[in-house]
């Protein structure tokens, strides 16, 4: 103990105590303080060179990637093979060479899910309600088709105005298939995307016709947006709807089109409280819809009431599709192969 002291000098002087303890210099210890260490600062450099080399950039995969994906994983099923991320991302190797994490998360993007079998092996299956959409649909288009209805197909897409294609897609009628052959190298031109105009594009097509004359519309996004989805509305796809399309299709017609929120929104008389809603609101609408209730009961317990009695929704492009003697038929989600309009 240092003189006149009552308790260790280390707890009084932690730095005399180290430099005791180690036997250095005071400016040697103040040097590693200070983050002088030669031998720290090379760890720390290849430390960094290794988080550097190990981190890659997210793999990015197109629509056509994920039709390799979704028909990968249904053969698999055909052979009565359990479908894990290691055997798909195995499967996939002849196509496709991507990471486990990017084949993990286009399968959740494309609407499948990971369960756990008896022995609590986690593997690849397909959501039952995405199973049920697509059988509905497949049986709607079926018997639209034997009646002899005029289908057509609407999309929308977008645009870049530096856009160059890096190969083309050949018909081989002998398989009936098409393969994408990329350009030869030096053969194509080379412009980077970068910040352009970009374009957004709706239009709508059948097998009869092609492309329908004079529905295309085309016009500058506004936005840095890469979704096509993000720059249309309901005001403007409704009044394209009305006043363009819907004037120029046959008799009878089926318009085939996917999901997305304009296409989709409610005709206000079909509306619906939620929880949203108040008291007064709920109970507006269950008077409007003639529906008993007591006035002492709880807002949940009005909120199941609305539930039971709610209608089916009707949509307002569907009912100004059924006032001109055609119908709506929507794609299920993560389907977008069934929509022919989507190769073009």
């Amino acid at each position: 103990m240092e003189k006149g002291m009552k308790r260790p000098w280390v707890l009084q002087n932690p730095t005399r105590r180290l430099v005791k303890a180690k036997g250095i210099k005071q400016s040697t210890l103040r040097g590693y303080i200070n983050g002088n260490d030669i031998v720290q600062d090379v760890v720390k450099s290849i430390h960094k060179d290794y988080v550097q080399k190990t981190v890659t950039k997210t793999q990015k995969v197109d629509d056509f990637d994920k039709g390799v994906v979704r028909r990968t994983i249904y053969d698999l099923h055909k052979k009565s093979q359990s479908v894990t991320m290691p055997k798909l991302q195995e499967a996939l190797k002849k196509d496709i060479d991507i990471s486990i994490s990017t084949v993990s998360r286009t399968v959740h993007l494309l609407g499948f899910r990971l369960y756990k079998n008896a022995t609590s092996r986690r593997f690849v299956s397909e959501r039952e309600d995405i199973v049920l959409m697509r059988i509905k649909y497949l049986r709607k288009i079926h018997k639209f088709r034997q009646q002899g209805r005029h289908i057509v197909y609407l999309d929308e897409t977008k645009l870049n105005n530096n856009h160059v294609v890096k190969g083309d897609w050949l018909d081989f009628p002998s398989t009936s298939m098409s393969v994408f052959e990329p350009h030869c190298k030096g053969t194509h031109r080379k412009v980077p995307s970068g910040m352009c105009t970009r374009l957004i594009i709706l239009d709508v097509g059948s097998s009869q016709q092609g492309l329908i004359p004079g529905c295309g519309l085309i016009f500058e996004s506004k936005s840095n947006s890469s979704d096509s989805h993000d720059e249309m509305n309901k005001e403007h796809f409704t009044e394209w709807f009305r006043d363009t399309l819907l004037p120029k299709l046959p008799p009878r017609s089926v318009i085939v089109m996917e999901n997305a929120p304009y296409h989709s929104h409610l005709d206000p008389d079909s509306k619906v409280p939620n929880t949203n809603s108040n008291k007064s609101e709920i109970s507006a609408w269950l008077e409007k819809s003639n529906v008993q209730y007591d006035k002492k009961m709880k807002k949940t317990e009005l909120l199941d009431l609305v539930k039971q009695k709610k209608p089916q929704p009707r949509y307002l492009i569907d009912d100004l599709a059924s006032a001109n003697g055609h119908e709506i038929l929507r794609t299920p989600p993560y389907h977008c192969e069934l929509n022919p309009i989507e190769l073009v």
